[in-house]
């Protein structure tokens, strides 16, 4: 079986379901990133130069 994105041809590991009506099958990578969504990222902020 293969992922449900459309670019993406790597082999689907679990069917996750995204709304009430829609399941996917996810392969490896967004399978991650679907697991990762609500987690907040903060920033990193670097200097970009001095005067």
């Amino acid at each position: 079986m293969q992922c449900s994105i459309s670019e993406c041809k790597h082999k689907a590991l679990e069917t996750v379901q995204i709304s009430f009506r829609e399941t996917r099958n996810l392969c490896e990578i967004h399978l991650e990133l679907f697991k990762n969504k609500d987690n907040k990222h903060v920033p990193k902020f670097s200097k970009g130069s001095s005067f």
